[in-house]
């Protein structure tokens, strides 16, 4: 439907201050009213848009032209048709589409530009989250069936977009676009695997020559094909007899996984509530909570006797149930909504915690994983290309440098 009233002003050229102003004098001065604006800048060329209601008989189509060619700049105008009727006045549902990886060739782009004017996907907003050279891109999209953002037509569109990127190798994450995708406050991570590289009990196991079959256990508990408390109890039974201060000693040469570090201090400077959710153990993850100042933690507790290990764990086992339980329990804590808590994990035992959390990322996931998250980092190995995905550009980071 056209609403004679209306009219869409599209002006562009190269930038200079006082184009908003001049255009909102003019419409003041006639008696219009502005419906809606927005402008955006790239490399010193302006691309603004309003819809601007006329009143009768007005002369403001004419003099927004004679301001727009003073500035040097050029004017398009067209019809206002509203966009809501053919949908019966709904809004159309929000969709948030994240790309991470090589993108400059525009091979990438055109391939998920294309899936998404397949699917009527209409991209509404485009960001570069990235400076020097195109390797972040966030694209928001109006989707006019809004059942679209249902869980299970959601988690179909995400699946349907993870296969894309695997075949073009980025990244890709797809997210409501409401207003808890960029009020996220509290952050829960799992740590083996996810916040440090490789697990801690398999070096353990190593330093008691049970390597091998603790292995083996950990790789069935993590594909989901063990239960965790039976493979926990398995594991840490092979451990008996070896002393703390050399189990201690192995957890200081595990590594960080890249980008850690920077991943925590930001988010703890923009106020957030980070902590981490093992099915490791106290010795090591109390002691990444000291050294990075975090909010909170929670990991098994070996019983030790005499110095040494005895094979057994004692108090409340943290398994799948229990990290998604501690998420609820966080967020309780900190006056927060579940949907703006994130959980970040990699293997089957952080299936729950993920789906719990208002954005649940698995990390180099293992496959059932990534079948129930809601974004899946494949292709990139540091920790702080999360923060991508959590709506934070190369120029937000910077400024926080």
């Amino acid at each position: 439907m056209t609403d004679a009233s209306r009219i869409v002003l599209h002006i562009a050229g190269v930038d200079r201050p006082g184009v908003t102003a001049r255009l909102a004098e003019v419409v003041a001065a006639e008696q219009a009213t502005i419906v809606t604006i927005g402008q955006s800048v790239l490399h010193g060329y302006l691309m603004l848009s309003a819809i601007v209601e006329l009143p009768p008989r007005s002369n403001a189509l004419r003099e927004i032209l004679f301001a727009v060619s003073e500035l040097g700049l050029r004017l398009e105008v067209s019809a206002f048709r509203s966009p809501d009727s053919a949908r019966g006045g709904r809004a159309p549902a929000g969709i948030c589409v994240t790309l991470l990886g090589e993108l400059g060739d525009g091979k990438a782009v055109a391939a998920i530009a294309r899936a998404m004017a397949e699917r009527r996907m209409s991209i509404r907003e485009m960001r570069s989250l990235s400076e020097e050279r195109l390797s972040g891109l966030e694209l928001i999209t109006d989707v006019p069936d809004s059942t679209i953002t249902e869980n299970g037509a959601l988690a179909r569109l995400r699946g349907d977009f993870l296969r894309l990127g695997t075949e073009l190798g980025v990244d890709l994450a797809v997210q409501k676009d409401d207003i808890f995708r960029k009020t996220k406050r509290l952050v829960c991570m799992d740590v083996d695997s996810t916040f440090t590289r490789g697990e801690l009990i398999d070096e353990l196991a190593a330093e008691v020559g049970a390597g091998d079959r603790v292995q083996a256990i950990t790789a069935r508990a993590m594909r989901g094909e063990l239960d965790f408390r039976q493979a926990l109890a398995e594991r840490v039974a092979l451990l008996e007899g070896l002393p703390l201060e050399r189990a201690r000693a192995v957890a200081s040469r595990i590594e960080l996984t890249p980008g850690a570090e920077r991943f925590v201090h930001t988010l703890k400077s923009l106020g957030f509530k980070v902590g981490l959710v093992s099915g490791g153990f106290d010795f090591f993850v109390d002691a990444l909570k000291r050294r990075f100042a975090l909010d909170f933690c929670f990991s098994n507790e070996l019983e030790v006797v005499d110095g040494r290990l005895t094979g057994r764990v004692q108090g409340t086992i943290v398994d799948g149930e229990r990290k998604a339980q501690i998420v609820r329990d966080m967020a309780r804590v900190y006056e927060l909504r579940l949907e703006q808590t994130v959980a970040v994990g990699d293997g089957a035992n952080d299936m729950l915690m993920l789906q719990t959390a208002g954005l649940g990322i698995a990390f180099h996931g293992k496959p059932r994983l990534q079948a129930v998250s809601d974004v899946s980092l494949n292709h990139h190995d540091r920790l702080d290309t999360l923060l991508l995905l959590m709506g934070f550009g190369a120029r937000d980071l910077a400024a926080l440098r």
